[in-house]
This record gives C-alpha cells, structure tokens and sequence, in this order.
C-alpha cells in the first residue's frame, strides 16, 4: 500500500470508529463534563491521574485547567 493510500485508509478507519462509539459515548461524556464543571462551581478539585502515557493525558489536562482551553478565562 503506497503511503497516501495508507494514511487516507488510517483517517478512514478512525473517522468510523469515532462515528460507530460516539451514541454510546456522548451521554457518559456529556455527564463527565457537568460532573467536572459542578465540582469547579462549588469549590471542589478535580484529581487527574494516569500510567504511562495515560500520565501525559492526565499533565496535559490539568495544565488546560490551570491556562484556559478554546476560550479566554481565568485559571482554575
């Protein structure tokens, strides 16, 4: 498989993945997000943690919680 051929395909792949999880996922996100966002409110903390790279996910998130991710507000 030539190289375009094999990135279009792995796009591809992805696209329909997303499109096949997201009704079963939407929801559990959706209340993942006000469950974060009430926390915040009322004066609470989230806890981010991970192994391995799921380390990194956890770092990066709670560094777009301390800045500001997609719009413009004070750090948490």
């Amino acid at each position: 498989m030539e190289p375009i051929e094999r990135i279009n395909h792995l796009f591809n792949a992805s696209i329909e993945t997303k499109q096949h999880c997201l009704p079963s996922i939407a929801q559990p996100i959706a209340e993942a997000a006000t469950m974060i966002v009430n926390s915040l409110l009322e004066g609470g903390k989230v806890l981010c943690c991970g192994n391995g790279g799921s380390a990194g996910d956890a770092q990066h998130f709670s560094s777009e919680m301390l800045n500001r991710f997609e719009r413009e507000r004070p750090g948490l």
